[in-house]
């Protein structure tokens, strides 16, 4: 997640993000979304899942709602943080949701690759989230007409 010093207007995106649970599996495994923004959990499946949202640090429910067959559930979260993600009934079941009003955010790869381009000059605050805490950072960088390539081992 990047956020400039000087804050950028970036507008909420319209359209909902999705977290589908299919193949007994929330899918994806991490979803990034802004302050506001709609979030649809959805059940792809012919069987009952539920979703039960926590907010990872202050270990509270965010909301515990069972997904209909074949059907969905809207949340529009408020707070940006991290939320631990699981389904009740199959326990084997989990996910993340972060929340985030940083304008530019990536997920990496399975080989922990990732692309942000068209990145305005300038100072940003910049945070990488693992499931590991002792593999989280965070640092300010700038940016200028020659940053090409910023590697996690930078950060």
């Amino acid at each position: 997640m990047i956020a400039p010093e000087v804050p950028i207007e970036t507008p909420i995106p319209p359209e909902p993000a999705l977290m589908d649970q299919y193949g007994t599996a929330f899918r994806p495994k991490l979803l990034v979304v802004r302050p506001g923004q709609p979030v649809d959990f959805k059940n792809s499946e012919d069987v009952l899942h539920n979703v039960h949202v926590i907010d990872a640090e202050t270990r509270e429910t965010e909301f515990n709602v069972g997904t209909p067959v074949v059907g969905a559930y809207r949340h529009f979260f408020e707070r940006e943080g991290a939320y631990d993600v699981s389904c009740n009934i199959h326990p084997s079941m989990a996910a993340f949701v972060i929340v985030t009003a940083a304008p530019f955010v990536a997920v990496a790869d399975s080989q922990g690759s990732f692309a942000l381009e068209a990145i305005p000059e300038g100072t940003y605050h910049v945070r990488v989230w693992n499931l590991d805490p002792e593999r989280r950072s965070e640092r300010k960088v700038t940016i200028d007409g020659a940053t090409k390539r910023l590697t996690l081992t930078d950060l």
